[in-house]
Parts: structure tokens; sequence; C-alpha cells
């Protein structure tokens, strides 16, 4: 089952390389990803998961809202 989490970010690109490569390197399976800006400085990322198990996605929240200039974590 694929579920979504959605954030904010505010470094644009430099955000979404940080992102994708902490959950590649926490070995999440990621099944694909987008981002649109909403202003100058800040963009919206939402990020779609392969969930095996409801811990799994829940450590992915928890990863992103660890991350410099990621907030608004939520599920989609």
């Amino acid at each position: 089952m694929c579920r979504t989490i959605s954030f904010r970010v505010s470094s644009g690109m430099d955000s979404a390389v940080r992102v994708l490569t902490t959950l590649r390197r926490k070995q999440f399976d990621v099944k694909g990803f987008s981002m649109l800006p909403l202003d100058a400085n800040n963009s919206q990322f939402k990020v779609t998961l392969e969930d095996e198990n409801k811990q799994s996605f829940e450590r992915a929240m928890l990863q992103m809202k660890k991350i410099i200039d990621v907030y608004d974590v939520y599920e989609q």
C-alpha cells in the first residue's frame, strides 16, 4: 500500500535533495515525489512511499520533521 507524506520546504531544490537523500539512506521505498512552488522561498513537497507496515510510515514522518527547512508535515 502506498501512502503520501506532504510538507513544506523553505530552501527549494536543496531541501528536496536533502529529503530524498535522507529517505534513501534510511532505506525507505520512495515510489514518487512532486514539488510545487508556493512563493519565492517556499514549496509544497509530496513524497509517496511504499508502506509495508504502519510503523515504517510513522518513522518516515518523524525523519521528515527532523530535517532543517521542513515543516507542516502531515499524511495526505
